[in-house]
């Protein structure tokens, strides 16, 4: 009984998601709208979630740390090797320069529906579904989560992206959430996904126009990189459950 009321809030919360996210790619290509005038408006649309759900949370649990809007248990992020490899993909955008040519408003446009994003979907796949089912287990709220957060990307096709790179965002975004869902798992904190996620997304948005040169390359070391650091991670919880379970033992 527990379970299925588990299940049935993870599909409303990935409803009420999907319904937005598609709203907000649906309204761009309907109205053929692009540049900054298109991230203000996707941008609106997702930050009209985040206040909606937040103002739900404050309402019926008197504030947002059910979430996981508080600091992290301590030596959590020295734990997690300060991000570090997280911060390296992210960074690994400006590889191909950073794009200027819309100045100061292309960049705050993108910064403010980057942000957006990545409170939208930590709130929802880590704060929401991941915390959900973390009475099950980590590994399996991390898969559950993880798995809803890259299938979550087919709405890209929505917003004009191609089938393939779909695909590939899919993956990666399988491998992304699988290391996120751990770091909330260990630091119990949702903000340092939220801003690494904001982070990777805004410096990929603001990169160079000739990223598509190097995307091939730069693609499959970040994708290295990222499998390196989830093992690390799953090996590092793996050993504090078992650490956990000797103390209980005794």
């Amino acid at each position: 009984m527990i379970q299925e009321r588990i299940i049935l809030k993870t599909a409303i919360a990935m409803l009420v998601l999907l319904l937005f996210f598609f709203a907000q790619g649906a309204i761009v290509v309907i109205t053929g709208i692009d540049g900054i005038p298109s991230a203000l408006i996707r941008g609106a649309v997702i930050w009209g979630l985040v206040i909606i759900t937040l103002a739900y949370y404050i309402i019926r649990f008197k504030g947002i740390s059910k979430l996981g809007f508080h600091g992290a248990e301590k030596g959590a992020a020295k734990r997690m090797l300060y991000f570090v490899p997280l911060l390296l993909i992210a960074f690994s955008h400006f590889a191909a320069g950073i794009n200027l040519n819309g100045g100061a408003a292309f960049i705050l446009a993108n910064f403010f529906l980057t942000l957006g994003i990545g409170m939208a979907e930590e709130i929802f796949f880590r704060g929401i579904i991941c915390g959900l089912w973390l009475k099950h287990g980590t590994i399996k709220a991390m898969i559950i989560s993880s798995v809803l957060f890259g299938l979550s990307h087919i709405l890209n096709i929505a917003g004009g992206a191609e089938f393939f790179e779909t695909i590939l965002q899919i993956c990666f975004a399988l491998v992304y959430g699988m290391i996120l869902a751990l770091i909330f798992a260990e630091g119990r904190s949702l903000l340092p996904c939220v801003l690494l996620h904001a982070l990777h997304d805004f410096c990929s948005f603001i990169s160079g126009d000739s990223y598509a040169q190097y995307e091939i390359i730069l693609g499959a070391v970040q994708f290295i990189v990222l499998l390196v650091y989830f093992i690390y991670l799953l090996r590092m919880t793996a050993h504090k459950s078992e650490r956990e379970q000797a103390m209980k033992g005794r």
